[in-house]
């Protein structure tokens, strides 16, 4: 991994995703612990750091309106400007990063991170962030689909069951082109340009995973 075209992308690590909001994350609070000890890694080797925030104003709630049908107050989230859309104090942004507010759920999708990614030559995306088969999912998506490799950090991402988190980080992994999954540790050591292991993704479709083996297929990785 060429550190020099690498950043730390952290997707939606924010308060609304705590035990007792309204979409509590399993494990929320060692995700955040190995969120932040990647944080610190990258800004230790000078690597940009981009968090990715949802952050809705009222005006661009039109793109919604399905979900809008449905939504109470007590459910609506990335609410520009409320105490549940702030990035949490464990992961806060710090002078020098980069935060990209994103309205949808990716963080592609309509914002400048791409050609941010562009003016600083990155090609690879180490990731961390929340809901895995979410906002994470969809990220990852496009960031793959425009020539970026991803490397998913496993136990640096969650969502609101670990079922939804492993199924999810498995969809992934079967279209991390050029791309893989590492654990925390060697993610740790990938971001200090010391050799690491992981899983690299090899073909299309590598995992036809079944209900039975999803957790095998996932603690292999």
């Amino acid at each position: 991994m060429n550190l020099a075209r690498t950043a730390l992308l952290v997707i939606d690590l924010q308060n609304e995703y705590r035990l007792g909001a309204a979409w509590p994350v399993v494990g929320y609070d060692d995700v955040l612990a190995n969120a932040a000890a990647l944080i610190e890694a990258a800004r230790k080797a000078g690597m940009p750091v981009i968090h990715a925030q949802a952050w809705v104003k009222p005006e661009e709630r039109d793109g919604y309106a399905r979900q809008e049908e449905i939504l109470t107050d007590e459910f609506r989230s990335a609410v520009a400007g409320s105490e549940g859309a702030d990035i949490c104090n464990e992961v806060a942004a710090a002078p020098g990063d980069i935060v990209i507010h994103k309205h949808w759920p990716s963080a592609f999708r309509r914002t400048d991170l791409s050609q941010r990614l562009a003016t600083l030559g990155i090609e690879n995306l180490v990731v961390t962030g929340v809901l895995t088969d979410s906002c994470v999912t969809e990220s990852v998506f496009d960031a793959v689909y425009q020539g970026f490799r991803v490397w998913l950090v496993k136990e640096a991402c969650g969502s609101m069951t670990e079922a939804m988190h492993r199924t999810g980080l498995l969809d992934m992994a079967n279209r991390l082109y050029g791309g893989g999954i590492l654990r925390q540790l060697e993610a740790l050591k990938a971001l200090a340009g010391q050799p690491f292991g992981g899983w690299r993704c090899t073909r299309p479709v590598e995992f036809a995973y079944t209900l039975e083996s999803v957790d095998r297929i996932y603690e292999s990785l």
